[in-house]
């Protein structure tokens, strides 16, 4: 089709990629997997659907702008889903002005939903780690000039995997159990980035826009694991830890991330919220909204991703 239009992926192998490129492939999109290994195992995208939706792999690099320059140039494309380097000493400035200079003219960023209001706001750069990564990569993001939707994205399913270990024990370890988060399917935040990267969603007065996106369901973590038990064939009892047990026991985690954690949920714990009415519909509805369709129930994502978890 040569009025095809061409678009970039970034992370292609990660669960939010795998399904931003099949969301864009199914809605007519020449998809461009860009990928530091292109000859690496997509888990999320079979062989048979890279076929069907004519996928192209390249190699591309985020933290190399000179890859991001050969990858645009090779690829066509006039926008691009990208994630965030955790590590990235300017904030991606560099690869974003890669990317602008070679002509991508719209990114649809995987942020967070714990940045709140303008990304420059002062609450949003502090000691929070995740909130200020990702703060910073769309307060760059701007400053280049490229227009964007920054997806906030909050609590996702695919959390499960920190209790890889405990599903084999008697019982689940929880900081803060009375928290309730909202259970987000990596696959409707691939869904919406995707949608967006087809048909950017812009306006002469609004170029850029913040998405939030969470999932439909706020549960504690009693209720979640109900819900996994349930799924799983199994009773996981619930215990609450304290938080230098939560910190020892995810020591494998970077120190940063897990002191976002400890810190979050504490502050989550009731009557406190992190999840106002008003922008947990909001976030809900921009699934409707930008992927056409209803958001994935945790029970139907544990169904989907039971195998991973359980063993035979």
């Amino acid at each position: 089709m040569a009025d095809q239009k061409n678009v970039l992926v970034f992370g292609p192998t990660g669960q939010v990629g795998s399904a931003a490129a099949l969301e864009a492939g199914k809605r007519g999109a020449k998809v461009w997997l860009a990928m530091r290994d292109p000859s690496k195992t997509i888990k999320g995208i079979s062989k048979a659907d890279e076929v069907k939706y004519g996928f192209e792999r390249i190699k591309a690099d985020l933290s190399d702008p000179s890859s991001l320059t050969e990858a645009v140039a090779l690829s066509g494309a006039k926008t691009a889903f990208v994630y965030v380097l955790h590590d990235a000493q300017d904030a991606m400035k560099a690869s974003f002005q890669a990317l602008e200079a070679a002509g991508i003219t719209y990114i649809a960023l995987l942020s967070s939903y714990s940045v709140r209001g303008a990304a420059s706001d002062e609450s949003n750069i502090g000691s929070d780690f995740v909130q200020r990564v990702h703060a910073s990569a769309e307060i760059a993001l701007e400053d280049v000039g490229i227009p964007f939707a920054a997806l906030r994205a909050a609590y996702f399913d695919s959390n499960l995997n920190w209790y890889a270990m405990d599903l084999q024990s008697a019982e689940i370890q929880v900081l803060h159990p009375q928290v309730q988060l909202d259970y987000l399917a990596p696959e409707d935040v691939g869904a919406v980035a995707g949608a967006l990267i087809v048909t950017p969603d812009v306006s002469p007065d609004s170029p850029s826009k913040i998405v939030y996106i969470c999932g439909p369901d706020l549960m504690t973590s009693y209720d979640a694991w109900e819900v996994v038990g349930k799924v799983f064939g199994r009773r996981y009892p619930v215990k609450s830890i304290t938080e230098q047990q939560f910190i020892e026991k995810n020591s494998f985690l970077p120190e940063g991330f897990v002191v976002t954690m400890v810190n979050g949920l504490r502050k989550m714990l009731p009557p406190a919220t992190w999840y106002p009415k008003e922008l947990h519909d909001e976030a809900v509805g921009n699934i409707r909204k930008y992927a056409g369709r209803e958001p994935i129930s945790y029970e139907s994502w544990l169904e989907a991703n039971k195998a991973v978890f359980v063993r035979a």
